[in-house]
């Protein structure tokens, strides 16, 4: 099938909430091809004009940023009714099923690799929260949904962070979010969205420092049997030492990740540059003898052929290539009304999510 007059959809890369993302082509002159990633949106929400604007919004928003570490997004396309944003293909595994791999082999990971996958990370955060507008304003973009499954490894050892559907940016013409309602999955929100705030740049520096002690210790940082118990986990902040369960891991890069991961906004990193400035530095107190990037692509490539991902980017069950409007890790919050005789204790789950189990 071919759509916009140029670009081939050819088989389904990845399943998300609100749209499918396929490994596509575009043709050009003079027998030009190009492999690219074709985000379809799903067509039940293609006549639904608030769902419709999102899509827009990502594509807007991604297109502005420029960084190796952030997927790039190349066309925008509005065919027969269906909408399709095209992307750069990126020839990898997701950090979640890369984690994954190891914790169904027995081994840990390489404590320098998930470094290396933290710099990557945060210099995409960077390009995001450093963004300039067109007036030469500071525009900063919260990503908002910073996780295993939006951090794609590839094949030639480098780090992107992918969807940017929940970003926040100040120059947005409408907010496309109800009031009381958080974006984002449950486990990697900051303490201070939690309990009201609004989403700032160093909420994502605390969803990085809880993605990368997942990706140590093999498990969610903050989970539990309801999303009540994650919610209590994150509104106390409540974070389980990294060195008693990785001792190889130094300590310098330990205490980097605890202070990412610290209750109070002014207690973290000035910026996630720093942030990746300070990791960088701990990796080379240790004197590594070889590439990261060689080392991490070859794992890599040993993962995705185990894992049997062929043309796919990440596994079928875990791919989450845009994050669901309203989630099933995603509990609705509601805001209190407030009294004049008290102040506002921030927000509150629906009830329903209460004492519900989590799969």
């Amino acid at each position: 099938m071919i759509v916009g007059g140029r670009y081939e959809l050819i088989d389904v890369a990845g399943k998300g909430g609100m749209a499918d993302v396929w490994r596509g082509r575009v043709r050009g002159d003079s027998g030009f091809v190009r492999d690219v990633a074709i985000k379809q949106m799903h067509q039940n929400l293609a006549v639904q004009p608030q769902y419709v604007a999102m899509f827009v919004e990502e594509a807007r928003v991604g297109s502005s940023l420029h960084s190796p570490n952030v997927a790039e997004v190349h066309d925008f396309v509005h065919d027969r009714g269906n909408y399709y944003m095209i992307l750069e293909w990126i020839e990898g595994v997701d950090l979640g099923s890369w984690v994954k791999w190891h914790v169904n082999k027995g081994e840990q990971t390489r404590w320098e690799l998930v470094a290396a996958v933290g710099v990557g990370i945060l210099r995409g955060l960077a390009a995001a929260h450093e963004r300039v507008g067109p007036d030469g304003r500071p525009a900063p973009i919260v990503h908002r949904d910073v996780s295993p499954h939006n951090v794609l490894l590839t094949t030639r050892g480098m780090v992107k962070l992918i969807d940017f559907g929940l970003a926040l940016a100040p120059d947005r013409k409408q907010e496309l979010t109800e009031p009381g309602i958080v974006k984002g999955k449950m486990s990697y929100l900051a303490p201070e969205i939690v309990a009201g705030g609004r989403p700032v740049p160093p909420s994502d520096q605390f969803a990085c420092g809880s993605v990368l002690w997942e990706a140590l210790v093999g498990r969610k940082l903050f989970d539990g049997a309801t999303d009540y118990e994650v919610y209590t986990r994150l509104r106390e902040c409540m974070v389980q030492p990294l060195r008693p369960l990785r001792p190889d891991v130094p300590a310098g890069f330990a205490q980097i990740i605890n202070r990412a991961l610290t209750a109070g906004i002014d207690n973290r990193f000035p910026s996630a540059r720093e942030m990746a400035r300070q990791i960088g530095t701990a990796l080379k107190k240790v004197q590594l003898r070889k590439d990261l990037h060689s080392v991490l692509a070859r794992s890599v490539m040993d993962a995705r052929q185990q894992l049997g991902l062929g043309a796919r980017t990440q596994e079928a069950s875990e791919a989450t290539p845009i994050a669901e409007i309203i989630a099933e890790e995603t509990p609705r919050i509601e805001v209190p009304v407030e009294k004049k005789t008290e102040k506002p204790r921030g927000l509150r789950h629906y009830l329903p999510f209460f004492g519900r189990k989590r799969g």
